[in-house]
Protein backbone atom coordinates (compact mmCIF):
# COMPACT_ATOMS: atom_id res chain seq x y z
CA UNK A 1 0.00 0.00 0.00
CA UNK A 2 1.28 3.31 -0.93
CA UNK A 3 1.44 6.12 1.34
CA UNK A 4 1.39 10.06 0.67
CA UNK A 5 4.57 9.88 2.14
CA UNK A 6 6.04 7.68 0.04
CA UNK A 7 7.79 8.34 -3.22
CA UNK A 8 9.35 11.80 -4.37
CA UNK A 9 7.38 15.02 -4.71
CA UNK A 10 5.52 15.52 -7.45
CA UNK A 11 8.08 17.57 -9.76
CA UNK A 12 7.53 21.08 -10.28
CA UNK A 13 6.34 22.40 -13.63
CA UNK A 14 9.22 24.15 -15.73
CA UNK A 15 8.47 27.57 -13.66
CA UNK A 16 9.07 26.46 -10.54
CA UNK A 17 5.20 26.30 -9.34
CA UNK A 18 3.77 23.19 -9.22
CA UNK A 19 1.17 22.90 -11.84
CA UNK A 20 -1.70 22.66 -9.71
CA UNK A 21 -1.58 25.64 -8.08
CA UNK A 22 -0.74 27.59 -11.32
CA UNK A 23 -3.61 26.50 -13.48
CA UNK A 24 -5.90 29.18 -13.52
CA UNK A 25 -9.27 26.87 -13.63
CA UNK A 26 -8.20 25.33 -9.91
CA UNK A 27 -7.58 29.14 -8.69
CA UNK A 28 -10.50 30.37 -9.91
CA UNK A 29 -12.46 27.42 -8.25
CA UNK A 30 -10.95 28.06 -4.85
CA UNK A 31 -10.75 31.88 -5.16
CA UNK A 32 -13.27 33.75 -3.27
CA UNK A 33 -13.32 37.89 -2.78
CA UNK A 34 -11.77 39.33 0.20
CA UNK A 35 -14.12 42.45 0.45
CA UNK A 36 -16.69 43.69 -1.24
CA UNK A 37 -18.25 47.32 -1.65
CA UNK A 38 -21.19 45.99 0.86
CA UNK A 39 -18.52 45.21 3.25
CA UNK A 40 -17.94 49.45 3.51
CA UNK A 41 -19.85 52.17 5.07
CA UNK A 42 -19.12 55.62 5.08
CA UNK A 43 -18.69 58.62 7.43
CA UNK A 44 -21.29 61.18 6.86
CA UNK A 45 -20.11 64.41 8.35
CA UNK A 46 -23.43 67.29 7.65
CA UNK A 47 -21.63 70.69 7.79
CA UNK A 48 -23.16 74.03 8.30
CA UNK A 49 -24.69 75.82 4.79
CA UNK A 50 -21.65 78.20 4.55
CA UNK A 51 -18.91 75.40 5.81
CA UNK A 52 -15.78 75.82 3.40
CA UNK A 53 -15.11 72.79 0.95
CA UNK A 54 -13.98 70.31 3.96
CA UNK A 55 -10.80 68.26 3.50
CA UNK A 56 -12.66 64.77 4.27
CA UNK A 57 -14.36 62.47 2.23
CA UNK A 58 -18.31 62.47 2.86
CA UNK A 59 -18.17 65.75 5.01
CA UNK A 60 -20.95 67.68 2.99
CA UNK A 61 -23.50 70.28 3.99
CA UNK A 62 -27.14 69.41 4.31
CA UNK A 63 -27.56 70.38 0.67
CA UNK A 64 -25.10 67.94 -0.89
CA UNK A 65 -25.95 65.37 1.13
CA UNK A 66 -28.81 63.77 -1.41
CA UNK A 67 -26.13 63.37 -4.03
CA UNK A 68 -23.76 61.99 -1.90
CA UNK A 69 -26.07 59.27 -1.20
CA UNK A 70 -27.04 58.81 -4.47
CA UNK A 71 -23.18 58.42 -6.01
CA UNK A 72 -22.27 55.97 -2.90
CA UNK A 73 -25.65 54.31 -3.30
CA UNK A 74 -25.12 53.64 -6.93
CA UNK A 75 -21.38 52.24 -6.08
CA UNK A 76 -22.96 49.50 -3.90
CA UNK A 77 -22.03 51.01 -0.50
CA UNK A 78 -25.47 50.12 1.92
CA UNK A 79 -24.69 52.12 5.06
CA UNK A 80 -23.74 55.52 6.74
CA UNK A 81 -22.73 56.66 10.08
CA UNK A 82 -24.01 60.25 10.28
CA UNK A 83 -22.19 63.22 12.32
CA UNK A 84 -23.54 66.80 12.67
CA UNK A 85 -21.90 69.58 13.49
CA UNK A 86 -24.04 71.27 15.97
CA UNK A 87 -26.35 74.38 16.03
CA UNK A 88 -25.60 77.05 19.17
CA UNK A 89 -23.60 75.34 21.41
CA UNK A 90 -24.34 75.39 25.35
CA UNK A 91 -23.56 73.56 28.25
CA UNK A 92 -26.05 71.24 28.46
CA UNK A 93 -26.16 70.61 24.75
CA UNK A 94 -29.87 71.78 24.01
CA UNK A 95 -29.27 72.04 20.38
CA UNK A 96 -28.61 68.50 20.37
CA UNK A 97 -32.66 67.63 20.99
CA UNK A 98 -33.52 70.74 19.47
CA UNK A 99 -36.55 70.02 16.99
CA UNK A 100 -35.67 69.86 13.26
CA UNK A 101 -31.53 70.46 14.04
CA UNK A 102 -29.02 69.17 11.66
CA UNK A 103 -28.64 65.17 12.33
CA UNK A 104 -32.48 65.00 11.99
CA UNK A 105 -32.30 67.04 8.77
CA UNK A 106 -29.38 65.05 7.51
CA UNK A 107 -30.95 61.62 8.57
CA UNK A 108 -34.05 62.59 6.90
CA UNK A 109 -32.04 63.91 4.04
CA UNK A 110 -30.58 60.62 3.43
CA UNK A 111 -33.29 58.54 3.76
CA UNK A 112 -35.52 60.60 1.52
CA UNK A 113 -33.01 59.39 -1.37
CA UNK A 114 -32.77 56.23 -0.46
CA UNK A 115 -34.75 54.67 2.05
CA UNK A 116 -32.61 51.21 2.29
CA UNK A 117 -29.12 53.18 2.92
CA UNK A 118 -28.41 51.59 6.73
CA UNK A 119 -28.17 55.25 9.08
CA UNK A 120 -26.34 54.67 11.99
CA UNK A 121 -25.83 57.69 14.51
CA UNK A 122 -23.66 58.76 17.36
CA UNK A 123 -25.71 60.01 20.41
CA UNK A 124 -22.69 62.28 22.34
CA UNK A 125 -22.53 65.61 23.73
CA UNK A 126 -19.09 66.23 22.45
CA UNK A 127 -20.56 68.46 18.86
CA UNK A 128 -23.22 70.28 20.92
CA UNK A 129 -21.29 71.68 23.89
CA UNK A 130 -19.87 74.60 24.06
CA UNK A 131 -16.99 73.00 25.75
CA UNK A 132 -16.62 70.30 23.72
CA UNK A 133 -17.06 67.61 25.85
CA UNK A 134 -18.65 64.40 25.75
CA UNK A 135 -20.57 64.91 29.23
CA UNK A 136 -22.35 67.12 30.87
CA UNK A 137 -21.14 68.44 33.92
CA UNK A 138 -22.70 69.61 37.71
CA UNK A 139 -22.30 72.70 39.17
CA UNK A 140 -18.77 71.19 40.92
CA UNK A 141 -17.55 70.07 38.11
CA UNK A 142 -17.81 66.32 37.44
CA UNK A 143 -19.83 64.20 35.00
CA UNK A 144 -23.54 64.27 35.69
CA UNK A 145 -24.42 61.36 34.78
CA UNK A 146 -28.19 61.33 35.17
CA UNK A 147 -28.27 64.23 32.89
CA UNK A 148 -25.60 62.87 30.34
CA UNK A 149 -27.87 59.77 30.22
CA UNK A 150 -31.25 61.71 29.44
CA UNK A 151 -29.24 63.38 27.04
CA UNK A 152 -28.52 60.32 25.52
CA UNK A 153 -31.76 59.03 25.73
CA UNK A 154 -33.32 61.70 24.25
CA UNK A 155 -30.92 62.21 21.47
CA UNK A 156 -31.42 57.88 20.57
CA UNK A 157 -35.06 58.40 20.65
CA UNK A 158 -35.16 61.92 18.17
CA UNK A 159 -32.73 59.63 15.70
CA UNK A 160 -35.03 56.69 15.48
CA UNK A 161 -37.86 58.52 15.13
CA UNK A 162 -36.29 60.61 12.32
CA UNK A 163 -35.20 57.13 10.64
CA UNK A 164 -32.24 56.10 12.35
CA UNK A 165 -31.94 52.49 12.09
CA UNK A 166 -28.62 51.89 14.77
CA UNK A 167 -27.87 54.15 17.49
CA UNK A 168 -23.94 54.81 18.75
CA UNK A 169 -23.40 55.43 21.94
CA UNK A 170 -20.03 57.38 22.03
CA UNK A 171 -18.74 58.39 25.27
CA UNK A 172 -17.60 54.67 27.48
CA UNK A 173 -19.67 55.41 30.51
CA UNK A 174 -21.04 52.14 32.12
CA UNK A 175 -24.72 52.25 32.18
CA UNK A 176 -25.23 54.48 28.83
CA UNK A 177 -25.95 51.24 26.63
CA UNK A 178 -28.69 50.45 28.93
CA UNK A 179 -29.98 53.65 29.19
CA UNK A 180 -30.23 53.85 25.44
CA UNK A 181 -31.80 50.79 24.91
CA UNK A 182 -34.06 51.04 27.69
CA UNK A 183 -35.12 54.26 26.11
CA UNK A 184 -35.85 53.23 22.56
CA UNK A 185 -37.69 50.13 23.92
CA UNK A 186 -39.65 52.28 25.76
CA UNK A 187 -40.18 54.46 22.87
CA UNK A 188 -41.74 51.22 20.98
CA UNK A 189 -38.33 51.46 18.63
CA UNK A 190 -37.20 48.08 19.59
CA UNK A 191 -36.56 47.18 15.78
CA UNK A 192 -33.81 50.01 16.33
CA UNK A 193 -29.95 48.56 16.75
CA UNK A 194 -27.62 49.67 19.45
CA UNK A 195 -23.96 49.86 18.31
CA UNK A 196 -21.32 51.27 21.06
CA UNK A 197 -18.46 52.43 20.68
CA UNK A 198 -14.88 50.98 22.03
CA UNK A 199 -12.79 54.14 21.41
CA UNK A 200 -9.12 53.34 22.08
CA UNK A 201 -7.19 57.02 23.30
CA UNK A 202 -5.21 57.90 19.86
CA UNK A 203 -4.49 61.24 17.66
CA UNK A 204 -5.84 59.56 15.11
CA UNK A 205 -9.01 61.36 15.60
CA UNK A 206 -7.26 64.35 14.96
CA UNK A 207 -8.55 65.88 11.42
CA UNK A 208 -12.24 64.98 12.35
CA UNK A 209 -12.08 66.59 16.04
CA UNK A 210 -10.50 69.56 14.20
CA UNK A 211 -13.50 69.43 11.40
CA UNK A 212 -15.83 69.29 13.63
CA UNK A 213 -14.74 71.51 16.69
CA UNK A 214 -15.30 68.47 19.24
CA UNK A 215 -11.98 69.02 20.96
CA UNK A 216 -12.39 69.78 24.37
CA UNK A 217 -11.71 73.31 25.47
CA UNK A 218 -9.41 72.00 28.19
CA UNK A 219 -8.23 68.28 29.36
CA UNK A 220 -9.33 65.74 27.25
CA UNK A 221 -11.08 62.23 26.72
CA UNK A 222 -9.00 60.09 28.26
CA UNK A 223 -10.96 59.24 31.18
CA UNK A 224 -13.75 58.15 28.66
CA UNK A 225 -11.63 56.26 26.62
CA UNK A 226 -9.74 53.06 26.57
CA UNK A 227 -5.88 53.00 27.31
CA UNK A 228 -3.45 51.85 24.20
CA UNK A 229 -1.58 50.01 26.79
CA UNK A 230 -4.14 47.80 28.00
CA UNK A 231 -6.62 47.55 25.27
CA UNK A 232 -6.00 44.11 24.45
CA UNK A 233 -7.78 42.98 27.51
CA UNK A 234 -9.67 46.17 28.35
CA UNK A 235 -11.26 45.82 25.55
CA UNK A 236 -12.97 42.74 25.99
CA UNK A 237 -13.92 43.58 29.34
CA UNK A 238 -15.85 46.47 28.07
CA UNK A 239 -17.27 44.29 25.04
CA UNK A 240 -18.88 41.67 27.35
CA UNK A 241 -20.19 44.57 29.57
CA UNK A 242 -21.66 46.51 26.32
CA UNK A 243 -23.36 43.27 25.30
CA UNK A 244 -24.97 42.37 28.69
CA UNK A 245 -26.35 45.82 29.03
CA UNK A 246 -28.09 45.47 25.60
CA UNK A 247 -25.61 46.06 22.36
CA UNK A 248 -26.41 44.28 19.04
CA UNK A 249 -22.94 44.95 17.27
CA UNK A 250 -19.81 46.77 18.53
CA UNK A 251 -17.67 49.46 17.06
CA UNK A 252 -13.74 49.43 17.06
CA UNK A 253 -11.94 52.61 16.62
CA UNK A 254 -9.16 53.85 15.88
CA UNK A 255 -8.31 50.41 13.83
CA UNK A 256 -5.29 51.04 12.21
CA UNK A 257 -2.98 50.77 15.19
CA UNK A 258 -5.32 48.34 16.49
CA UNK A 259 -5.69 44.97 14.50
CA UNK A 260 -4.33 42.79 16.91
CA UNK A 261 -7.16 43.98 19.38
CA UNK A 262 -9.75 43.32 16.75
CA UNK A 263 -8.27 40.00 16.18
CA UNK A 264 -8.78 39.42 19.65
CA UNK A 265 -12.44 40.93 19.64
CA UNK A 266 -13.41 38.44 17.01
CA UNK A 267 -12.08 35.63 19.09
CA UNK A 268 -14.18 36.60 22.14
CA UNK A 269 -17.64 37.46 20.72
CA UNK A 270 -19.87 36.54 18.30
CA UNK A 271 -22.15 39.89 17.34
CA UNK A 272 -21.54 42.13 14.01
CA UNK A 273 -18.06 44.12 14.29
CA UNK A 274 -17.47 47.35 12.95
CA UNK A 275 -14.16 48.76 12.18
CA UNK A 276 -13.13 52.08 12.45
CA UNK A 277 -10.66 53.52 10.20
CA UNK A 278 -10.83 57.07 11.72
CA UNK A 279 -10.24 60.72 10.15
CA UNK A 280 -6.33 60.28 11.10
CA UNK A 281 -5.68 57.00 8.78
CA UNK A 282 -6.78 58.61 5.46
CA UNK A 283 -3.50 60.55 4.88
CA UNK A 284 -1.88 56.67 5.27
CA UNK A 285 -4.20 55.37 3.02
CA UNK A 286 -4.30 57.69 0.00
CA UNK A 287 -0.53 57.01 0.09
CA UNK A 288 -0.93 52.98 -0.59
CA UNK A 289 -2.80 54.00 -3.37
CA UNK A 290 -6.74 52.17 -4.76
CA UNK A 291 -4.99 49.23 -4.67
CA UNK A 292 -2.99 49.66 -1.40
CA UNK A 293 -5.47 50.70 0.22
CA UNK A 294 -8.04 47.92 -0.62
CA UNK A 295 -6.22 45.11 0.67
CA UNK A 296 -5.66 47.54 3.81
CA UNK A 297 -9.96 47.03 4.17
CA UNK A 298 -9.46 43.83 3.20
CA UNK A 299 -6.97 42.46 5.58
CA UNK A 300 -9.84 44.08 8.54
CA UNK A 301 -12.26 41.72 7.14
CA UNK A 302 -9.94 38.93 7.11
CA UNK A 303 -8.88 39.76 11.04
CA UNK A 304 -12.55 39.80 11.97
CA UNK A 305 -14.91 42.68 11.05
CA UNK A 306 -18.19 42.23 9.18
CA UNK A 307 -18.09 45.58 8.57
CA UNK A 308 -15.50 48.65 7.72
CA UNK A 309 -16.57 52.28 8.33
CA UNK A 310 -14.14 53.92 6.17
CA UNK A 311 -13.32 57.70 4.91
CA UNK A 312 -12.17 55.62 1.93
CA UNK A 313 -14.98 53.88 1.36
CA UNK A 314 -16.02 55.90 -2.11
CA UNK A 315 -12.15 55.43 -3.34
CA UNK A 316 -11.97 51.67 -2.32
CA UNK A 317 -15.75 50.77 -3.77
CA UNK A 318 -14.78 52.40 -7.06
CA UNK A 319 -11.63 50.64 -7.29
CA UNK A 320 -13.71 47.21 -6.23
CA UNK A 321 -16.53 48.32 -9.32
CA UNK A 322 -13.48 49.11 -11.69
CA UNK A 323 -12.21 45.63 -11.03
CA UNK A 324 -15.54 43.88 -11.62
CA UNK A 325 -15.35 45.54 -15.48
Amino acid sequence: MTTLTEGPLPAPGPDGVNSLRARAVVRDLYARPIITVTDLTAPLLVLPDDAEKAPLPGAVTLAEVGATVHRWAALGIRGVKIFAYGHERDARASGAIAAGNRMVRGIEAVKAVDPKMAVTTEVCGCSWTDHGQCVLRDAAGAIDLDATFRLMEQMATQHAEAGADVISPTAMLDGSVRAVRNALDVAGLRDVGVNPNLALHTTLYGPFKQLMGTNPRAGHRRGLQLEPGRADRDTLVQARRWIAEGADSLTLQPVMTAVDVLVRLRADQQVPLVAYSTSGELASLLALGPEGMTEYHAMLKRAGADVVLTFAAELVAQHLVAGRG
